[in-house]
């Protein structure tokens, strides 16, 4: 056998017998882990709620007109895990004026966090804005 014909296929062994290695190191692993009965996993949750509200008192002069009895708002927000509104955002409003002050009652509004397995953690929330007269 010529020299280079020889290196390759020595090369080519041993390559060959790395990945006879490898499958026999897989196929001898311990399989003691699969028939163990699995455990299920439980969480617990509970969702963020408003503890305080912030009053907003609009005197009818000041509302547009034509706002309907049962004009609301739509208010998204994160509840961070220290019970405070952040990312503030009107999604629906019936008057801009009055958008502005909704948000600013809700920035200074107290919460309770979400709850995750016994951990505060952030998490989203809605809120619809009603209109009372």
């Amino acid at each position: 056998m010529s020299r280079t014909l020889m290196s390759h296929a020595l090369i080519a062994a041993l390559l060959l017998s790395s990945s006879v290695l490898s499958a026999s190191a897989m196929t001898t692993m311990p399989t003691s882990d699969a028939s163990k009965p699995t455990q299920a996993a439980f969480s617990t949750y509970s969702a963020p709620h408003m503890l305080s509200a912030t009053e907003i008192h609009v005197g009818a002069q000041d509302l547009p007109e034509g706002i309907p009895g049962n004009a609301s708002m739509l208010i998204s927000l994160n509840v961070d895990s220290e019970g405070h509104a952040r990312d503030i955002r009107v999604l629906r409003t019936f008057s801009p004026e009055i958008s502005f002050r909704v948000v600013e009652a809700i920035s200074r509004s107290r919460f309770q966090p979400a709850v995750l397995n016994h951990h505060a953690i952030s998490a989203p929330m809605t809120i619809q804005v009603a209109v009372q007269r």
